[in-house]
């Protein structure tokens, strides 16, 4: 299969793109700029020094390129999240509202925030040294207020990595890392969080990122650098896991295209079960076999200072025709997004 690169999209981050109708969410630091239905807005969060902002190895230094902007249920509003705030950002009013402040992190993980018509949720993604209890925010007015519903403190763990939306059952999944004994998938039956169904033994077999839901299994690909990374396919009748497919790195993201198809990605980092020195994409057709794409090699940068290499995936519907992927801490494709398409 062909990789090909049709469009720099000179911005750090694409948060979200529309390969039919072609609206996008992106940002540079402090900037963001939206393209919705033919309209197009930007606005700037205030707070930074403005010449350090200028300089893309400052703000990778000081994660100041770092941020969430997520559009809400009736698209008339993006969450945005960025150095330890919650905003919205009213389209119609085009007017930025400060809405609460994080308890333990600056922003979340890619692709880790969910959105159902009656709720917007996501939970922290700290360092946590202290393994206090995580907590879980709600939104119940579509963005414009959120509030912590619920602080995970039945198993100790660092952070979450990410809430997904199950569209089989309707259900919210947590999942949890980073170290064993913290690493779990959590069932919310409902959406207060009150009826937990804990899945794993907190190995890292049982430490994703991102999932895939089918209708009789939740499938990843284990994000870590300390073990070798395989594939695991949960069966839901059965709560048990099947290992698959060898990955030469952590899975952060992945991404599902509109027909069913599927990208994800492998990480460099610091770790003993680190196996390339390339953040590579991998691409699959039934989410259990995959073929690598494309890769793109670490620069010179410390890992601990200047970030790891990683690629992420722009929420929204799109195809393996045209989707959007951003890198950062990689050779020639740090701070930069892109359109690209597999053939």
């Amino acid at each position: 299969m062909k990789f090909t690169i049709f469009e720099d999209l000179k911005s750090e981050i694409v948060h979200h793109y529309d390969s039919d109708t072609k609206n996008i969410i992106k940002s540079t630091g402090n900037n963001f700029s939206i393209k919705l239905n033919g309209q197009e807005t930007s606005f700037s969060i205030s707070g930074q020094n403005r010449f350090l902002m200028r300089f893309r190895l400052i703000r990778r230094l000081l994660r100041y390129d770092k941020s969430n902007a997520v559009l809400n249920w009736k698209r008339d509003g993006v969450i945005v999240l960025y150095q330890g705030k919650i905003y919205f950002f009213d389209l119609k009013e085009k007017k930025l509202n400060l809405i609460d402040n994080l308890k333990q992190c600056r922003n979340v993980l890619h692709g880790g925030i969910a959105v159902k018509s009656s709720g917007i949720f996501f939970g922290e993604y700290g360092h946590n040294p202290d393994r206090n209890p995580v907590p879980i925010w709600k939104s119940e007015d579509d963005g414009r207020s959120f509030r912590v519903i619920k602080e995970l403190h039945e198993h100790q763990i660092k952070h979450i990595h990410g809430i997904y939306v199950d569209k089989f059952s309707d259900s919210l999944w947590v999942v949890t890392g980073d170290f064993n004994g913290e690493c779990f998938l959590i069932e919310s039956l409902d959406e207060k969080f009150s009826n937990l169904n804990w899945y794993g033994d907190g190995t890292q077999k049982w430490r994703p990122v991102s999932l895939f839901f089918t209708p009789d299994k939740v499938i990843w690909a284990m994000d870590s650098p300390i073990q070798r990374v395989y594939l695991q396919s949960f069966d839901r009748t059965t709560k048990s896991i099947t290992q698959g497919q060898y990955f030469p790195g952590p899975v952060w993201y992945s991404k599902q295209f509109e027909s069913g198809d599927a990208v994800l990605q492998t990480t460099v980092e610091i770790g003993g079960e680190i196996n390339s020195k390339d953040a590579i994409v991998f691409h699959s057709n039934d989410l259990i076999h995959w073929e690598e794409i494309t890769r793109f090699k670490k620069d010179i940068l410390s890992m601990s200072y200047f970030k790891f290499g990683v690629i992420s995936f722009a929420e929204g519907k799109q195809s393996h025709k045209d989707f959007v992927l951003f890198g950062e801490g990689l050779i020639n494709f740090d701070g930069i997004s892109i359109r690209a398409a597999i053939d």
